[in-house]
């Protein structure tokens, strides 16, 4: 077997490892979500909350982790942020979109993916309330419980809509601005509620394009990586998995990358 084979078979083996954790951390999730009398709720910072459920499903998903793979570095939200060395890490989101999953609003998923040197390889991202299991491995495609996704083949900002958000840490005035361009271009926007989410229907072909004005390396990675596997186009990954400040995302399909990259 040739090394790029083996590297493939190792990505493959840990993309249905991803796949299997993040399925029953969101089942897990899902049953709380269901019972919002059980939920308690702390506040983190401004427009940044966090849950029991947050800290239940990462314990989870770490201890799967840790028994499938016990040298390798974890990264989490709620959790140590440290890979504490080397150049391999998971990174976890345990419920990304927590505003809205505290809310009883659906638009929230289980987030895990694997990078190298702070570069995603390996990405699953589950959607417990629709059981939409997306994944995606790096040179290996992306994928929809278990079949292939494109991105939109759309060339005009007319064609579908677009995903926008705004929180208190960019600014607001930027993407008030571009969503006054994009309708009077005759665009449409959404705001999803959980950027691993928006992502996804980007690379799904749901979504044209979507943009994040600041978000951290759990909320961005894995679902940069499965839209670069469905053929769309993205902005930089994060230098580094212990970023300081927040920064913006930006994805799309190829067609409308040049009309949404001012947002960036």
């Amino acid at each position: 077997m040739s090394e790029l084979s083996e590297v493939a078979d190792t990505l493959e083996a840990r993309a249905r490892t991803a796949c299997a954790i993040v399925r029953e951390a969101g089942a897990v999730a899902l049953a709380a979500f269901r019972d919002h009398g059980s939920l308690s709720v702390e506040t983190k910072g401004t427009q940044d909350w966090v849950t029991n459920v947050d800290l239940e499903v990462e314990a989870l998903i770490r201890a799967r982790l840790g028994a499938a793979y016990p040298g390798d570095a974890i990264v989490g939200e709620e959790t140590a942020q440290d890979p504490e060395g080397g150049n391999t890490a998971w990174v976890i989101d345990p419920v990304d979109g927590t505003t809205c999953f505290m809310l009883g609003l659906p638009q929230w998923c289980v987030v895990l993916s694997y990078t190298v040197d702070a570069v995603p390889v390996v990405s699953a991202i589950y959607a417990p309330v629709t059981d939409e299991l997306f994944h995606a491995t790096a040179g290996g495609g992306a994928f929809l419980n278990g079949r292939p996704i494109r991105v939109s083949d759309a060339a005009s900002i007319g064609d579908g809509l677009i995903a926008v958000g705004a929180n208190a840490q960019g600014d607001p005035h930027k993407s008030a601005a571009f969503i006054g361009d994009l309708v009077s271009d005759g665009g449409m926007y959404i705001r999803v509620g959980a950027c691993a989410l928006a992502l996804c229907y980007v690379a799904s072909g749901r979504l044209l394009a979507a943009y994040e004005p600041r978000v951290m390396p759990w909320d961005d990675l894995a679902g940069m990586l499965l839209v670069r596997e469905a053929g769309g186009r993205t902005n930089a990954f994060a230098p580094s998995l212990v970023c300081e400040a927040k920064r913006p995302v930006l994805v799309a399909a190829p067609g409308i990358w040049e009309a949404v990259a001012p947002l960036y």
